[in-house]
């Protein structure tokens, strides 16, 4: 999308050092501690690493044949939770 250098404040831009700083901005404004937040099995460990040291719990959702996390992996995540009787996800 273009989108004209004028119409982004700067009040509006975040740079960081890398990645994981991204993440970490990223993640705190989404989350607080105790949420529950779903993460692949074989996802980045960045991700698992900054949400535990923010206290976020993990829910670990096994990937499909073609190793990817999809509506349907997720869909049997939040229903064996429910049923289960455990928290529900914040996000993903």
């Amino acid at each position: 999308v273009d989108v004209p250098e004028e119409r982004i404040g700067l009040d509006r831009v975040v740079i960081t050092t890398g990645s994981s700083g991204g993440f970490l901005l990223a993640f705190t404004a989404c989350f607080d501690t105790g949420d529950v937040v779903a993460v692949a099995s074989s996802g980045y460990p960045c991700y698992r690493n900054i949400l535990q040291a923010l206290g976020c719990d993990l829910a670990n959702v096994p990937i499909n044949d073609d190793f990817k996390l999809t509506a349907a992996e997720l869909r049997k995540e939040i229903q064996e939770r429910e049923n289960a009787g455990k928290a529900r996800l914040k996000g993903l």
